[in-house]
């Protein structure tokens, strides 16, 4: 996963979690539990299908990879681990870490209304999307649930699509890492080698 995947999709499948910067600026957590499979499309890459699972109570994310590992992310804390099955491991990521507390704090972003879009049978305002760091659009329903991203920056570009998405309660199990799992601290960078190797 490239650095603009990973921005992507942490902007993107953890919500769009942009805290409200400009009067036009959407719902962006959603209020309801709400599970939504998403493909993604980044430059030079295949494309890729990833389940995002959300607690709204407590700001809780889970993003399943087609590959196998997925990410648990606490966003008002900005942590994420990844938990590796094929490792029986929980990484501590803070590769992830980082990226969740800057797109969760976002820096002054920006939103433009852009109209209206139609995404998994759902409705949803498009709106242009800027930050300090790269330039975006982002079509969000108005119970906060991101059905379209895409966007560039110096990283590259990407595009996410939510295919279905499905309001239900979200077992809480879902969001700890399963007992037993070998805790495992990697430096910044060591975590992409491990899950992509050459």
């Amino acid at each position: 996963m490239t650095n603009a995947m990973k921005r992507s999709l942490s902007a993107a499948v953890l919500l769009a979690a942009l805290p409200a910067a400009a009067l036009a600026a959407p719902v962006i957590l959603p209020s309801r539990d709400v599970a939504v499979t998403y493909s993604l499309t980044a430059q030079g890459k295949a494309p890729a299908t990833y389940q995002l699972a959300y607690d709204a109570t407590d700001q809780l994310a889970r993003v399943q990879s087609q590959s196998g590992y997925y990410v648990l992310a606490n966003l008002p804390a900005g942590q994420a681990q990844v938990v590796v099955p094929a490792l029986h491991a929980v990484v501590q990521a803070p590769d992830f870490s980082a990226l969740t507390g800057e797109i969760y704090n976002a820096d002054g972003a920006q939103f433009t209304p852009l109209g209206t879009g139609h995404y998994a049978g759902l409705d949803c305002e498009k709106y242009l999307v800027m930050d300090q760091k790269g330039t975006g659009t982002a079509c969000i329903t108005p119970t906060g649930v991101t059905l379209h991203f895409s966007g560039h920056d110096a990283q590259g570009s990407a595009d996410l699509t939510a295919l279905s998405v499905s309001f239900a309660p979200q077992p809480a199990g879902d969001f700890t890492p399963p007992t037993g799992y070998s805790q495992l601290n990697l430096p910044p960078g060591a975590l992409l080698a491990l899950l992509n190797p050459q």
